[in-house]
């Protein structure tokens, strides 16, 4: 995707990729020079604000041991030893 550059440096990101990765107005984008270009950033606040909820949407409805059984595949308990 293609966006054009104003007189002032500004760019426009374009509406798909600020649904898709959840880029608001007031939304903080860092710029990270490379050797091929330059890439945007989403800014993520650290501290657990910025990952709590993440995928609020993604797991509503869903029971957190039903889900962390889904993660871990079965579990099968050794067999109790005879003393």
């Amino acid at each position: 995707m293609s966006t054009l550059v104003t007189t002032k440096g500004q760019v426009t990101i374009p509406k798909k990729l600020r649904d898709h990765y959840g880029i608001r107005p007031g939304a903080l984008i860092d710029f990270v020079p490379g050797i091929d270009g330059i890439q945007l950033r989403k800014v993520v606040k650290k501290g657990g604000n910025g990952v709590l909820g993440c995928l609020k949407n993604e797991l509503s409805g869903h029971n957190i041991s039903t889900l962390l059984d889904d993660l871990r595949g079965e579990v099968v308990l050794p067999k109790k030893r005879k003393s």
